[in-house]
């Protein structure tokens, strides 16, 4: 019997650590012409205008300006009077992907479908949606773009952390946590 529970032990410890998952980190990189950025007033609009009067874009679009109301610029201006434009577009994708036996992971599309089958039962699919903040700041006098950046997580699909609303405002902390960050690396930020 002790034999047995030696065996299974190592199995439990597996079980345990496949169900933690990445999205505890967001990834994020960052572009910009290395030079200084001079703070100033900024507007926050959509990269599809079509949503730019819905609620949800709107509570995003807030979301950003609370960060970049952080790091020193102005917002609150309509468009045409300000000296940037932050554009904002956020978007989300599922994992689709077979699963072939219980325990086994398939990495789909950077995304991950793993399998969970309690002893005894049939597997179930778990997948992942994943969700990805990119903002691009312009100066408004000539369109010249002087930064952007991506931060993306992952959050199990149906659960809270999968939405929109859970998942926007972590995702533009980990965005402007080092603004402006360093050009063209990809770093995980810790949520």
């Amino acid at each position: 019997m002790k034999k047995s529970a030696l065996v299974l032990l190592p199995l439990a410890a597996m079980l345990a650590l496949s169900a933690c998952s990445n999205n505890t980190y967001a990834e994020v990189v960052r572009f910009h012409t290395n030079q200084p950025m001079n703070r100033g007033t900024i507007a926050i609009v959509p990269a599809d205008p079509s949503v730019a009067n819905t609620l949800e874009f709107r509570t995003h679009g807030e979301t950003v300006a609370v960060e970049l109301r952080r790091l020193g610029f102005t917002t609150g201006l309509p468009a045409d009077q300000t000296q940037y434009i932050a554009v904002v577009d956020i978007t989300q994708t599922d994992a689709t992907g077979a699963v072939t036996r219980p325990g086994a992971t398939a990495g789909v599309g950077g995304n991950i479908v793993s399998v969970q089958a309690p002893i005894g039962r049939r597997p179930t699919v778990v997948t992942n949606r994943s969700t990805t903040l990119s903002v691009q700041i312009k100066r408004n006098s000539d369109g010249v773009m002087i930064w952007e950046g991506r931060a993306s997580k992952e959050a199990e699909t149906g659960t809270q952390g999968a939405t929109t609303t859970a998942a926007v405002p972590v995702l533009a902390g980990a965005l402007f946590g080092d603004f402006p960050g360093t050009p063209g690396v990809t770093t995980n930020v810790r949520l």
